[in-house]
C-alpha cells in the first residue's frame, strides 16, 4: 500500500513552521503555541496514518455480455485490522456503473464504503454501453487515515477482460445455401437418399430399405414400389467482413452495421446447425476456417469483435478467402465496395465455382452533401462507377442487394433470394 502526504498536512506543516517563526520574529509567544499545535496534529495524523494490510479482488467478472443487457460482479475487501470511511475506484472501459449494493456511489467510477470490520463485498451492477472488449480494472482501494493527513492507495492491477456482444438483430430470413454438405442438418438436399422430405416414386431395387415401400403403389402395380426422400443436411457459410473504411470517418459506423449483421447471422445459421467460417478484411486480414458448435461460434465472435476499420492488404486477402472459401461453401459478403478489388475479389470467388452472396452497405446515404458544383460532380462519377461493379458483378451471376440505413436486415437478405429465384428461372 502506497502513502503520500495530503494537502491538509502540507498546510499544517507550513501553518506550524510559520508559526514558530513569526514567533521569533516578533517575540510574543503566541504564534508559536498556535504553530506547535497545528504540528502537533500532523504529528498524530502521521503516528495514526499506519498503512493497514489489505487486499482487493473483483470476483463474478463473467467472460461476455451482451451490449444493453446488465451484469453484476463483486468486488472483496479484506483487511487484517479494521479501517474507518474507504473509497474504491474501479476503472471500467467500455461498461457504465447503474446501481451499487453494499456501499454508496459517489461517482461515475468512485464507491464510499463505511467502516470495514474483517471483509466487505460490493455488488456492483454495470452496463455495457457499446459492443466489443471492455476491461475491469485496476481497482484502487483508499482507506481513510487520522485527521486525514495520509492518502493511502492499494491497487489492484490485474485486469477482467470482457466481451460485449452486439445486441441482436431480429433476422427471420436466412440465405439458404445451393449445395449441401455430408453433415445431417435441418436444409433440406437436393439429392435424394434417407430423410422426411418427399422426392419421387421408383421401381424398387436389391438392397433399398423394405420401410420405405409404398404398399399402395406396390398393389396397384403388381411389383415393388419405393419412396425417394430428400435428406436433410447443412451448409457451409463463410462471412467474408470487409471493413475498409476510413477511420474517425461518418463512414466507420458501416462497420458497426457490418459487424452486428454477421453476428446475427452467426446465431441463425448456427441454430440450423450449419458450418461457420469468417475472413475479416480489415489492416489485419483474420480468417478461421468451417466448423460447428456453441464454442466455434463464439470464437467467431470474438474474431468479429476485433474487426477495426483500416486499409487491406489484398494479396493477403484473396490467400485467406482461398484457404477458407471451397465448395460447396456459400459466401455472403458484407461490404461497402469501396474499393475495386473488393469487386475483383467476388469476381475471382464467382469463377471458381463458389456461390456466393453480396450485402451492399449504403455508402451514398452515410456521406455529407457536396458543398460546391466540383465535388457533387465528383460525386455523381463516383456514385456512376460504383454502379458499374455492381452491374458488373450482377451480370456474372452473383446477387447484391443494397442495405440501407433504417432497413430491416430482412429487406437486403429478401431482395437476394428473389434475385437468385429470379436468375434460376431465367437459366
Amino acid at each position: 500500500m502506497i502513502g503520500s502526504p495530503t494537502p491538509r498536512l502540507r498546510a499544517y506543516v507550513t501553518a506550524g513552521f510559520v508559526g514558530l517563526i513569526a514567533a521569533l520574529a516578533v517575540g510574543t509567544p503566541e504564534p508559536a503555541l498556535i504553530g506547535a499545535v497545528l504540528l502537533s496534529l500532523a504529528m498524530i495524523g502521521l503516528a495514526g496514518s499506519v498503512a493497514p494490510a489489505a487486499r482487493v479482488q473483483a470476483l463474478s467478472v463473467p467472460l461476455s455480455a451482451v451490449e444493453g443487457e446488465p451484469f453484476d460482479f463483486v468486488i472483496r475487501v479484506d483487511v487484517e485490522q479494521p479501517v474507518g470511511r474507504s473509497l474504491l475506484e474501479v476503472e471500467l472501459g467500455g461498461l457504465q456503473m447503474v446501481a451499487v449494493a453494499g456501499a454508496r456511489q459517489t461517482g461515475p467510477s468512485t464507491i464510499s464504503l463505511n467502516r470495514i470490520e474483517q471483509s466487505a463485498d460490493v455488488v456492483i451492477t454495470v452496463e455495457p454501453t457499446d459492443w466489443g472488449r471492455s476491461l475491469i480494472g485496476p481497482i484502487t482501494f483508499c482507506p481513510g487515515s487520522a485527521l486525514g493527513m495520509v492518502d493511502l492507495e492499494l491497487v489492484d492491477e490485474s485486469l477482467r477482460r470482457i466481451v460485449t456482444l452486439p445486441r441482436e438483430m431480429t433476422v427471420r430470413r436466412l440465405l439458404a445455401p445451393i449445395e449441401t454438405s455430408l453433415h445431417v442438418g435441418d436444409l433440406v438436399s437436393t439429392r435424394r437418399g434417407s430423410g422426411s422430405e418427399f422426392a419421387d416414386m421408383r421401381p424398387f431395387r436389391p438392397g433399398d430399405d423394405p420401410r420405405s415401400l409404398n404398399w399402395r403403389v406396390s398393389s396397384r402395380f403388381q411389383s415393388l414400389w419405393v419412396n425417394d426422400r430428400h435428406p436433410e443436411r447443412n451448409g457451409d457459410v463463410v462471412l467474408l467482413v470487409d471493413a475498409q473504411v476510413e477511420s474517425g470517418t461518418e463512414l466507420q459506423a458501416l462497420v458497426d452495421r457490418s459487424i452486428r449483421l454477421a453476428a446475427a447471422l452467426l446465431q441463425g445459421y448456427s441454430r440450423h446447425h450449419h458450418r461457420l467460417g469468417l475472413v475479416t478484411l480489415d489492416g489485419v486480414c483474420r480468417w478461421m476456417t468451417s466448423g460447428m458448435g456453441e464454442l466455434h461460434r463464439r470464437r467467431l465472435l470474438e474474431q468479429l469483435l476485433a474487426v477495426a476499420p483500416g486499409q487491406v492488404v489484398w494479396e493477403a486477402a484473396e490467400q485467406a478467402v482461398a484457404r477458407v472459401a471451397r465448395r460447396p461453401a456459400m459466401v455472403v459478403a458484407l461490404t461497402p465496395l469501396m474499393d475495386p478489388n473488393m469487386a475483383g475479389l467476388i469476381h475471382t470467388l464467382r469463377r471458381s465455382g463458389l456461390d456466393v452472396r453480396v450485402v451492399g452497405l449504403d455508402v451514398e446515404g452515410a456521406l455529407v452533401e457536396p458543398e460546391d458544383e466540383a465535388r457533387a460532380l465528383a460525386r455523381r462519377i463516383w456514385v456512376m462507377e460504383r454502379q458499374r461493379l455492381r452491374d458488373r458483378l450482377a451480370g456474372e451471376g452473383v446477387p447484391f442487394a443494397v442495405w440501407k440505413a433504417g432497413d430491416p436486415p430482412d429487406v437486403p437478405l429478401a431482395q437476394i433470394e428473389s434475385w437468385k429465384a429470379a436468375w434460376r428461372r431465367l437459366g
